[in-house]
C-alpha cells in the first residue's frame, strides 16, 4: 500500500479541483469515504441528522459526514437545484473515478510531485480511514463508517508493533530476569518476554511467527510446552496452528477448554465467555494460560502456556504475561499487513447469467454453441471482448449478431481460428461484463452456453460486494451471485518476472530484443531499421523480424497471463 495522503497533501489536492463537483466528489470520498458507486448513487435526501449529528446513509450502510462536508452538499444541491431523491453529482461511478484522477493529475503537474500522479478514490478512502484513526477513533467505529465487514478490514492501516516498544519491553525484562532479588515465577516470565521479543520482529508470515513464539516458550525455564490456537462461535470449530514441547492432540484438547466454558478469565469474567482477555484453567500435570494473541474476520487465536502453576490474575507475573500476549498479537498484525504489502487479495464473485437480452447468452442460444471470451478490454464505444465460438462457420456468428434482436452490438470482426472454434472481437455497449467493469470489477473468465453463462470477476478485498451484486441485478434481473471468496495470489515482482521471461526466450530471441529496445526501433521516430538491427546481428532482415516477433508475443503472454 502506497503511503496515504497527509492532511497537508490532501489539502494541496483539493486546491486544484476547477469545479465544485470536482471539488465534492474529492470530499466526499477523502472525509466521509465513500466508494465511488457510492458517490454516485447519493442524493440530498439520504443525508440527515442523528443526534446532532450528520449522516449520509447510502447502500444499506451509514456514514458520518463531517459537518464542512455536510454544508458543502447543501450548497452544491442548492446552487444545482437537485431534490432531494436525484443523484446528487449526476454521474456514473467510473465518471467519479476519473474526476478524481483528473484532480490528482492536475496536482501532480501543477506541483512538480509525483505522488499525487498515483492518487485515486482508493487512495482517498485510505486518508479517510487513516485519519481516524490517528484522531484514536475506535476501530469498530471506524470499521463501521468506511463500510468494511468487520475490523479485520483495517489491518493493513494499523501500525506495525515499534521496534523501540519491542526493545523497550525485552530491556525491561532483561532487567528484571538479572536482578537476583526477583522471584523465580518472576524472573522466568521476565525471561520469557525477553526471549519472544527477540524473534518479533523476523518473521515473514503468521505461521512462523507462531511457529517461533512456541518454540521460544517451551525452550524456556518455567515453561513446559507452548501451542497457538484458533477457533470460530459461528460453527464451534477449533484447531491448533503451532506446537512445541506438547502433543497436538493434547493442545486441541487444552484448546477446546480454553475456547469453551471450564476456563476462567483474569478479571470479573466468571464465565469465561469474554475474548480479548487472559484466561486460565488447571490440569493434573500443571497449569495452563491463554493469552489472546488476535482476532480476525470472526476468528480468535491465542496462545497458550503450560506453567506449573497459575499466577495469580493482578501479579507481576500476570503483567508480565499481559505483555506477551500484546507483543505478539502487534507482531501477528504486521506479519498479516505485510503479506498484504507482497499479496494481490481480492474477492472473487461468482455470477450465473440467464439474461437473454445479453450478447452472448442470445448467441450461445441461437447457435446452440459455447462462447470462451479469452480477453476483456475496456474503451473505445463500448466494452471489447475477445472469445471463441465453438464449432461454427463464422458467417453464422455475423449473421446472429447482425440480426435486429442482437441489440447491444457496436461492432463484430473475425480475428482467427481457435482450437475449437473462430475467434472474435465483439464490441458491446450493453453486457453483464461491461456492468461489471464500469463498476470497477476485472473480468477473470466468462463462459456461455446455450443454458446460459458463469462470469467470475474480482473486485478489491474491501470493495462492497453488495452493491456489486444489486447493481448487476438491477441491469441483469436474471443474473444471481452464487459464490464469493477472498483469494491471494502472490504478487510476481520484477526480477521473477524478469527471470521467468529470460527461461522462455531463447539466447537469439533475447539478443534480437535487447538490440531493438537499445537500439531505438521501438522509438517514433525510429532510431534503427530493422535491418540494421540484421546488419549488427549478423543475420537476414527476414530472420531478425521473425525472433522479433516471437520474442515480443512472448512477453506480451508472459505479462497478460501472468
Amino acid at each position: 500500500m502506497v503511503d496515504p495522503l497527509s492532511d497537508a497533501d490532501y489539502a494541496r489536492l483539493r486546491r486544484h479541483a476547477r469545479t465544485h463537483r470536482e471539488d465534492l466528489v474529492v470530499r466526499l470520498c477523502g472525509e466521509a469515504g465513500l466508494r465511488p458507486a457510492e458517490v454516485a448513487s447519493l442524493s440530498p435526501g439520504d443525508v440527515g441528522a442523528v443526534d446532532g449529528t450528520t449522516v449520509a446513509s447510502v447502500d444499506d450502510r451509514t456514514t458520518w459526514l463531517p459537518p464542512a462536508v455536510a454544508h458543502d452538499v447543501e450548497k452544491y444541491a442548492a446552487s444545482n437545484g437537485v431534490d432531494d431523491d436525484e443523484s446528487l453529482v449526476d454521474v456514473s461511478a467510473r465518471r467519479v473515478q476519473m474526476l478524481v484522477r483528473e484532480v490528482a493529475d492536475r496536482a501532480a503537474a501543477a506541483t512538480g510531485d509525483d505522488r499525487f500522479a498515483a492518487v485515486d478514490s482508493r487512495s482517498l478512502r485510505e486518508h479517510f480511514v487513516v485519519s481516524l484513526l490517528r484522531r484514536g477513533v475506535d476501530v469498530r467505529v471506524v470499521a463501521a463508517v468506511a463500510g468494511f465487514e468487520s475490523v479485520a478490514g483495517l489491518a493493513p492501516y494499523l501500525d506495525d508493533p515499534s521496534p523501540v516498544e519491542i526493545a523497550a519491553a525485552v530491556d525491561d525484562a532483561a532487567a528484571l530476569a538479572a536482578d537476583d532479588g526477583t522471584p523465580e515465577p518472576v524472573r522466568d516470565a521476565a525471561r520469557l518476554l525477553a526471549a519472544v521479543g527477540d524473534v518479533l520482529g523476523d518473521q515473514e508470515s503468521p505461521g512462523a511467527l507462531f511457529d517461533a513464539v512456541v518454540e521460544r516458550v517451551a525452550s524456556t525455564d518455567g515453561y513446559r510446552y507452548a501451542w497457538v490456537g484458533r477457533w470460530t462461535d459461528e460453527d464451534a470449530s477449533a484447531d491448533v496452528v503451532a506446537n512445541a514441547g506438547v502433543d497436538a492432540a493434547v493442545a486441541a484438547a487444552e484448546l477446546g477448554a480454553a475456547s469453551g466454558d471450564d476456563a476462567t478469565g483474569t478479571d470479573d469474567d466468571a464465565d469465561g465467555s469474554e475474548r480479548g482477555r487472559a484466561r486460565s484453567f488447571d490440569r493434573d500435570r500443571g497449569g495452563v494460560l491463554t493469552l489472546p494473541v488476535g482476532e480476525f474476520e470472526g476468528v480468535a487465536y491465542a496462545l497458550g502456556l503450560g506453567v506449573e502453576h497459575v499466577p495469580d490474575a493482578d501479579g507481576t507475573v500476570a503483567a508480565l504475561h499481559d505483555a506477551l500476549g500484546a507483543l505478539v498479537a502487534r507482531a501477528f498484525e504486521a506479519t498479516r499487513r505485510r503479506r498484504r504489502l507482497v499479496a494481490d487479495v481480492v474477492t472473487e464473485l461468482r455470477f450465473d447469467v440467464h439474461d437473454r437480452d445479453a450478447v452472448l447468452v442470445a448467441l450461445a442460444d441461437s447457435l446452440d454453441t459455447t462462447v470462451e471470451v479469452t480477453g476483456v478490454v475496456p474503451g473505445g464505444p463500448g466494452l471489447v471482448l475477445y472469445a471463441e465460438v465453438a464449432d461454427v462457420a463464422p458467417k453464422d456468428v455475423v449473421d446472429a449478431t447482425d440480426d435486429e434482436d442482437a441489440a447491444g452490438v457496436a461492432r463484430v470482426r473475425y480475428v482467427d481460428d481457435g482450437d475449437d472454434g473462430p475467434v472474435f472481437e465483439f464490441v458491446v455497449q450493453d453486457s453483464p461484463a461491461r456492468t461489471l467493469v464500469d463498476l470497477d470489477a476485472r473480468v477473470q473468465s466468462y463462459r456461455v452456453d446455450a443454458d446460459g453463462g458463469r462470469l467470475t470477476a474480482v473486485v478489491p478485498a474491501d470493495a462492497d460486494v453488495r452493491a456489486v451484486r444489486d447493481a448487476l441485478r438491477d441491469a441483469w434481473p436474471d443474473s444471481a451471485l452464487v459464490g464469493q471468496e477472498t483469494v491471494e495470489r502472490t504478487v510476481e515482482h520484477a526480477r521473477g518476472f524478469q527471470d521467468r521471461l529470460r527461461e522462455d526466450l531463447t539466447d537469439r530471441q533475447l539478443a534480437v530484443l535487447q538490440s531493438a529496445y537499445h537500439g531505438g526501433y521501438f522509438q517514433w521516430p525510429r532510431e534503427s531499421t530493422g535491418e540494421e538491427l540484421a546488419d549488427s546481428l549478423d543475420v537476414a532482415a527476414p530472420t531478425l523480424h521473425n525472433h522479433l516477433r516471437v520474442a515480443q508475443r512472448k512477453l506480451l503472454d508472459a505479462f497478460f497471463e501472468s
